[in-house]
């Protein structure tokens, strides 16, 4: 921001840039200092003042696209671009290879997936590069992998991909009724069952020591004991929740799976055209 004042505070006192501010040439020059300099957002307003007098100059559409892309405005982008396309089968390069990363990284991977096998545009390499990633970017790994094992080793771009979706389909789940029979069985053994070990030895504790005062108060007093139910009480509600706690443990290892693969297909896609 604080260039931008400067830019200006030099165009006002310049007379002669200043009664030349909106020429065409200057302002397209203004518009790309503020692409160069990294602010997208202003970049793009006067990118589209600039094509509202120039509205077939690909250059200008190119930048503008590229500046709500860099800005993470995939919504925009996919727009523009489907106003300056209105048939996708006629986009050329290189809104091609933009429209379909705008799709993918706006999670539209069906649209992407019927853009991509419809495209002429596209060197086959980068189809298969984005059509793979869109089933990556659905965690749907096999299908991924059924796509990628399918072809030729020789497009090397494909490397890191085939690696995600090899670890994507090699990822362990935990059975939630499996967790939740364990520790009906012996209390917390479902959590260990999942990792989570500290819960799985509360729970055994405390359903142990409950469950013992129970007992005991039956055994001295028997079924006339305040005693012995109001620990069963407890015990019980222990025991019932390491049955719900364990069927939620699975599912929040599993969770922790497929986000920890998620995290590397989002890290992998970050790269723009």
């Amino acid at each position: 921001m604080r260039n931008l004042i400067l830019f200006w505070m030099l165009v006002s006192f310049s007379p002669a840039f200043s009664q030349n501010l909106y020429d065409l040439a200057n302002s397209k020059e203004f518009a790309s200092y503020l692409y160069r300099s990294q602010q997208y957002s202003l970049a793009s307003i006067e990118l589209e003042r600039l094509l509202f007098i120039q509205p077939d100059n690909d250059t200008l559409r190119e930048t503008l696209v590229r500046s709500y892309m860099l800005n993470k405005d995939y919504v925009v982008s996919i727009k523009r671009l489907d106003s300056f396309f209105p048939n996708p089968r006629e986009i050329k390069k290189p809104f091609d290879d933009l429209f379909a990363y705008s799709l993918l990284a706006d999670k539209k991977t069906e649209r992407a997936r019927t853009f991509l096998s419809s495209n002429e545009t596209l060197e086959l390499e980068k189809r298969q590069y984005y059509q793979a990633f869109s089933y990556l970017l659905e965690q749907d790994y096999k299908q991924a992998d059924k796509l990628l094992s399918e072809i030729p080793n020789t497009n090397t771009t494909l490397a890191p991909l085939r690696d995600l979706s090899k670890e994507g389909v090699s990822m362990r789940h935990k059975s939630g009724g499996l967790a939740m029979a364990m520790s009906a069985i012996v209390p917390g053994s479902g959590k260990f069952y999942t990792g989570d070990w500290k819960d799985g030895i509360i729970s055994l504790i405390s359903i142990g020591v409950t469950g013992y005062q129970a007992i005991h108060g039956f055994q001295v007093k028997g079924t006339k004991s305040a005693y012995g139910w109001i620990y069963g009480t407890i015990a019980t509600g222990f025991y019932l929740g390491n049955i719900y706690g364990s069927f939620t443990s699975a599912k929040r290892f599993n969770k922790r799976q497929s986000d920890r693969v998620a995290q590397k297909v989002d890290a992998a896609f970050s790269i723009q055209p």
